[in-house]
């Protein structure tokens, strides 16, 4: 007698594996023999729980300040559920968690804690910067060569490890208290929200503060768009110009800027 189709059999040992999964149809429920008087199914269970597991452990590598504001076991409530909901679709298990920003967005400690999917994009942010491959920086002279006429057509290419996280809570007050016992920690959330520069400098990863017309031109910029037009939005906002200048050297003189090219 033949049993089910080899990928009927793969598809019901992953249902088996992931929280929620159900059987597809066609396949019974005892495909597994017992061994040693364990069935099959209780077997695999074994699997499931350390998938679940696995799950967590990445995203408490990545989500620290998460885990430490929303305590042991609401983090692993969450990471259950998030496991359900976002089941990993790649064999590098640091990916997991890409989500989570999403999946906290109708979390019921959400409600409390508003401000945990912007800390999550900012632990994203860390994360995918940590890991992110470093390029050479532009030489300054570059931008000596650049026409003066070309600047307001000038595109701007930054390091891949550059990202920016914006919110209306000081995310990085609170990612700074990780560390911290959770009783130590007191910070007024009230109307003090914080734009945030990621980026990696060898092998540190840096967040810094920047104000709003610093964000708004990165903002742009990352976005491809040209240096004029980015500076000119802001200007016709702000009433002057932005000391795009300042930055630029900033930028420049930490490695961030890769690449400057006219049109």
């Amino acid at each position: 007698m033949s049993g089910p189709p080899l990928a009927e059999v793969q598809r019901w040992v992953k249902s088996r594996l992931r929280p929620g999964g159900d059987s597809p149809p066609g396949v019974p429920s005892d495909l597994l023999n017992p061994q040693r008087g364990t069935p099959g199914a209780e077997r695999l269970a074994v699997y499931a729980g350390g998938y679940v597991a696995r799950i967590r452990q990445s995203l408490a590598e990545a989500y620290e300040a998460i885990r430490h504001v929303a305590g042991e076991r609401a983090f692993t409530e969450m990471s259950r559920g998030y496991a359900d909901r976002y089941p990993s679709q790649h064999y590098n298990l640091s990916l997991a968690g890409r989500h989570l920003a999403a999946f906290l967005a109708d979390w019921p400690l959400t409600s409390t804690l508003p401000f945990l999917p912007d800390l999550a994009r900012l632990e994203w942010a860390v994360r995918e910067a940590f890991h992110a491959f470093e390029a050479p920086p532009i030489d300054p002279r570059r931008f000596a060569q650049l026409p003066l006429e070309a600047w307001d057509r000038a595109r701007v290419v930054f390091q891949p490890s550059i990202g920016l996280v914006a919110s209306a809570w000081p995310i990085l007050d609170i990612w700074a208290a990780r560390t911290q016992p959770r009783p130590a920690v007191d910070i007024d959330l009230i109307s003090r929200p914080q734009r945030v520069l990621v980026f990696r400098q060898g092998l540190e990863v840096r967040c810094e503060l920047v104000d709003e017309r610093q964000h708004a031109v990165l903002e742009g910029l990352l976005a491809g768009r040209p240096l004029g037009a980015v500076c000119g939005e802001l200007a016709a906002q702000a009433g002057d110009a932005p000391p795009v200048a300042d930055w630029f050297a900033g930028w420049a003189a930490r490695g961030l800027i890769i690449g400057c090219e006219g049109e």
